[in-house]
């Protein structure tokens, strides 16, 4: 759910792919003179990436709508604990995919975007 819409139907069978990303403090890095990592994480943060099927117009609208905000509240369920989360997320590019005309009825292809936990 993004926002409280549920696009749940409409993710591509390999539509959801979760990562996780370690944020790090300053300083974190190889010591130059032995090869040594040290590291202090700070976070780790989940990152998704987001495919969908054939959209209509009007569902593209609507998504792009919830997607609009600096900001946005999305609920899935979590691998990590087996549970539904919602979280705070954030995006910066979302592809539209390619318009088709069907039939007279506008369809976007391919739409995706990738969102990040704040």
């Amino acid at each position: 759910m993004i926002n409280g819409h549920d696009y749940t139907e409409y993710i591509a069978e390999d539509g959801l792919k979760p990562s996780r990303n370690d944020l790090d403090k300053d300083g974190s890095g190889r010591n130059i003179l032995n090869g040594l990592m040290y590291r202090t994480r700070i976070a780790t943060k989940l990152k998704y990436s987001v495919s969908f099927l054939r959209l209509t117009a009007d569902l593209l609208q609507q998504l792009e709508a919830d997607m609009d905000s600096p900001f946005i509240q999305v609920t899935l369920l979590e691998g990590r604990s087996n549970r539904q989360v919602t979280r705070t997320y954030y995006t910066s590019t979302i592809n539209e995919g390619v318009q088709r005309c069907i039939d007279g009825v506008t369809y976007y292809d391919g739409v995706s975007f990738d969102i990040t936990e704040r």
